[in-house]
């Protein structure tokens, strides 16, 4: 349950993403099927923290503690959310951040990877990102390897880091929008509310979804939908059945969320949904 950029990743560099299910209750990675399908083949596990929700990271780490199974975390939608007291990206050894402008640390693009492991992965990383270039003194340098056009231009890292500086507090805006939504939602099953939570997204689960988003537009009220599970697209369908997210995706909307949402933007969009939830639940 993820972009599909989370599997390019892995068939970009000549591996096969093999797909697990998500908890139905956080929609983050289930780490007991997790368990199940690790074989001497697996070399990475690749978590999602869903709309923001940290996923039980620790828990991944016991699991590939005794092998040289490596965790790289997608931390696309978690820019400021927490796990056991520590900001996400301090967990594992590569955690890769998204700066897209819809992105709660939003820039024009760009985006990070933070490293806690051996340090002599950051100039590699840093050759990768631009050209395969090394040695680079004055005008002279090296290519060591094939590289790409990745490196983050300097108008974006200029608003980027203004926008760091205001991170925290439009993530307690984001939240303090949850829990208006978790108190006075009435639908059963809702994202749960956690102030480690950054709130990318906010997700309820409903049983004709087409008919309470139709509504919702009708109101003027952009809903989406995050997202159609990756095993279920053309490029990587195959026999695998994952029941959960199959079941999950079919019920699933997000609802607005941003810190720019006024207080009658939040009362408005609450109305609607209670008014239309009710008969579509």
């Amino acid at each position: 349950m993820s972009f599909v950029t989370t599997a390019h990743a892995a068939v970009y560099n000549n591996a096969k993403p093999i797909f697990v299910d998500i908890d139905e209750k956080t929609l983050c990675i289930d780490i007991d099927d997790v368990n199940k399908k690790i074989t001497k083949k697996t070399s990475l596990v690749l978590p999602v923290h869903f709309g923001g929700y940290p996923c039980d990271v620790k828990k991944l780490h016991s699991i590939t503690k005794n092998s040289n199974i490596k965790i790289i975390e997608d931390a696309a939608h978690a820019c400021g959310s927490m796990l056991d007291g520590k900001k996400i990206g301090s967990h594992s050894e590569l955690v890769c951040f998204s700066f897209h402008p819809v992105k709660n640390l939003s820039m024009p693009t760009g985006g990070a990877i933070t490293i806690n492991s051996d340090q002599s992965i950051e100039p590699i990383l840093k050759s990768l990102r631009w050209c395969g270039i090394t040695d680079r003194i004055e005008s002279s340098y090296d290519v060591d390897k094939l590289g790409y056009n990745y490196y983050m231009n300097e108008v974006s890292a200029a608003v980027g880091l203004i926008q760091l500086k205001r991170l925290d507090r439009m993530n307690k805006k984001r939240f303090e929008i949850a829990k208006q939504y978790s108190k006075t939602i009435n639908v059963e099953k809702k994202m749960p509310l956690s102030s480690d939570c950054s709130y990318h997204l906010y997700w309820i689960r409903v049983k004709n979804r087409d008919e309470l988003m139709n509504k919702m537009r009708e109101n003027g009220i952009e809903t989406g939908i995050h997202y159609k599970p990756i095993h279920m697209m053309t490029f990587y369908k195959n026999s695998q059945k994952l029941e959960t997210s199959e079941h999950v995706w079919k019920e699933l909307v997000s609802i607005p969320m941003h810190p720019n949402l006024s207080q009658s933007n939040i009362d408005k969009i609450i109305f609607c949904l209670n008014k239309y939830a009710k008969s579509t639940a």
